[in-house]
């Protein structure tokens, strides 16, 4: 419904062998059958929020909570914290081989396709494709599997050390949370003509060749009075001068 090029994954067990005195923390998967038409998520993988905050700044700013993560802060101190532990974020074959395997039947692309010119163009068109409940455009909108393996992945600091984290694994995560912020999007707009009304994004964090603008709010509203206001989309990923959702994650 909401992907037009993904994976559908089948997950049998998860397991967790220790090796004293450094702990390797091997993440065992089946083999990851792909398709290339939307099907609901079978699988989540939640990396759970996990922050340690110095006590004089914690002293300093009680008054003034932390913004909530977004789906990358969950991701990277996830990560961290198996690291703290003196683990490593691994699995059975080596990263090479595992980006090799993710991409195997693959065109290689080197730019983002079906994006918009602006981050404000692209919020005022993810707008319009929930009031007309256009899918197909939705699809579009978003990061496809490809422009992951060989555009988002690559640079990200969850490939490389200390994390390596498996690209199955974190395609699998925005693949799940995209859908389903998606599918609340549509139920709580879809069909409705809805306007932007405000946005506001932080300073964007650049990872080589991409810029990641991560915790954005906005403001939808439509004649009738319904409204949504938030963090209402995952990251926006630029690249090139060209701007598109990582994932539809949100907070609904």
């Amino acid at each position: 419904m909401f992907h037009a090029a993904d994976i559908a994954l089948d997950v049998g067990r998860v397991h967790f062998p220790l090796h004293a005195p450094w702990i390797r923390l091997n993440i065992t998967m089946p083999a990851v059958r792909q398709t290339h038409r939307f099907r609901p998520a079978r699988f989540l993988v939640v990396f759970p929020a996990a922050s340690m905050l110095l006590y004089s700044a914690a002293c300093k700013n009680a008054d003034q909570p932390a913004p909530p993560p977004s789906e990358a802060d969950k991701q990277r101190q996830h990560v961290e914290e198996v690291v703290r532990a003196g683990g490593v974020v691994d699995s059975i074959l080596p990263m090479e081989e595992q980006v090799r395997r993710f991409r195997e039947g693959m065109t290689p692309v080197d730019t983002l396709r079906h994006s918009s010119a602006s981050r404000e163009a692209l919020v005022e068109r993810l707008a319009r494709a929930i009031a007309r409940r256009d899918t197909a455009d939705l699809n579009a909108m978003v990061l496809d599997r490809a422009e992951f393996a060989f555009l988002y992945y690559p640079e990200s600091a969850m490939s490389r050390p200390p994390y390596e984290a498996p690209p199955t694994l974190l395609w699998g995560q925005i693949l799940a949370s995209s859908n389903a912020g998606a599918e609340k999007l549509l139920v709580r707009l879809g069909g409705k003509s809805v306007r932007v009304t405000a946005l506001q994004c932080p300073a964007p964090d650049r990872e080589g060749a991409n810029q990641l603008y991560q915790r954005c709010s906005v403001r939808f509203a439509s004649p009738d009075g319904a409204s949504l206001e938030g963090q209402l989309f995952g990251s926006i990923l630029e690249r090139d001068g060209r701007f598109k959702f990582v994932g539809l994650a949100n907070r609904i």
